[in-house]
């Protein structure tokens, strides 16, 4: 086989499958004590999910955090403003941007779409020490009031339901994007690069803004987040201890992290590194010329944390299985949280 390399770079999703039997030690170093010394200047939400039995694994490639994108035309001609409430968006400013021919974003059937919001209204699938905490009283009840908000939107329009693969590829986007049929979207911020501003094109350059996202009414988090890709070290490597060095020199600190940001936009989750200039003062002439930086900046720290389990994949599944019914209104939004919490739960009672 190929020799195995220094370092590999691990989809957020996929740590999990390390933690079985803890064998994630006998793979990949410890990394703790890269950030030991300033550790509280780090996004605390983009180091959980590269953390098992309390130490670091993985060094996290960008933050991940979310904003609304908008097109302020289409709001302007619907006469409505930047809502910051998702009650707000699904009773007022979305049944608004209907009349006038627009949706607020899209909703799919990828079971971390939901979880976008529902992490974002301050619950969890899974706690730091890995119990699945879904079906708990308090978690259950915030999951049942994001899926019923979800409910209502696609039901009056406010969400446009965009199913599967077209996501990522199809026409339904760009053509949304282009005709003003899809006014805005609330999305991290690789969204921007792999698929806002390849979907609306550069004619839509000057079109675009950037605005804080909705936030819930009963509390939770200033941003939401989906995905992520942490660096690992192989504790098989013979230079192991030098990759484990590169690393931090890469990736950590803030000259790293604005650099990064500079090269290839990935917005850092350094938090210092937001008060540079050549992030906070970054202009963005797509959206008109914002200081995007300075956006990220304001929800940085408040980034939700996903804590890992080898069994986070079962719940995304169970929830995007269960997804399509929650939109066609097939089944109650109780129903949807309960059907997911059982498929986990018997995946957890069975060990797959």
């Amino acid at each position: 086989g190929e020799p195995l390399p220094d370092m590999l770079g691990m989809e957020r999703s996929a740590f999990g499958n390390f933690m079985r039997n803890g064998i994630i030690a006998q793979y990949f170093l410890d990394l703790s004590d890269l950030v030991a010394a300033d550790k509280a200047d780090y996004a605390a939400g983009r180091m959980a999910i590269y953390t098992y039995d309390g130490k670091l694994y993985g060094l996290e490639s960008q933050l991940a955090g979310s904003l609304l994108y908008y097109q302020p035309a289409v709001y302007e001609a619907a006469g409505v403003d930047v809502p910051t409430t998702w009650e707000q968006v699904v009773n007022d400013v979305g049944p608004k941007l209907v009349d006038a021919g627009s949706a607020f974003t899209f909703a799919t059937n990828d079971g971390d779409w939901f979880l976008m919001l529902y992490y974002q209204r301050g619950g969890a699938v899974f706690d730091a020490d890995g119990n699945f905490v879904l079906g708990n009283e308090d978690n259950r009840a915030l999951a049942i009031e994001v899926a019923t908000l979800v409910q209502q939107g696609i039901q009056n329009g406010t969400f446009m339901v965009v199913l599967g693969n077209d996501v990522w590829g199809g026409a339904t986007l760009p053509t949304a994007y282009n005709d003003g049929s899809l006014a805005s979207t609330v999305m991290p911020d690789w969204w921007e690069g792999c698929c806002l501003k390849p979907y609306a094109g550069p004619d839509a350059a000057g079109k675009w803004r950037v605005a804080l996202p909705p936030v819930w009414e009963g509390g939770g988090h200033t941003t939401l987040t989906w995905g992520g890709t942490g660096w690992m070290v192989s504790s098989a490597s013979p230079n192991a201890e030098l990759a484990k060095e590169f690393l931090a020199f890469a990736y950590l600190g803030l000259e790293s992290q604005v650099q990064k940001f500079t090269a290839i936009n990935n917005f850092p989750w350094y938090i210092p590194a937001f008060s540079d200039p050549r992030v906070a003062g970054y202009e963005d002439p797509y959206f008109g010329g914002q200081h995007t930086g300075e956006l990220f900046g304001q929800v940085a720290a408040d980034v939700p944390a996903w804590y890992p389990s080898p069994f986070l994949p079962n719940a995304k599944t169970a929830l995007g299985d269960n997804l399509p019914a929650l939109f066609d209104g097939s089944l109650t939004p109780e129903a949807f949280v309960d059907n997911s919490v059982s498929t986990v739960q018997e995946a957890i009672d069975f060990g797959f």
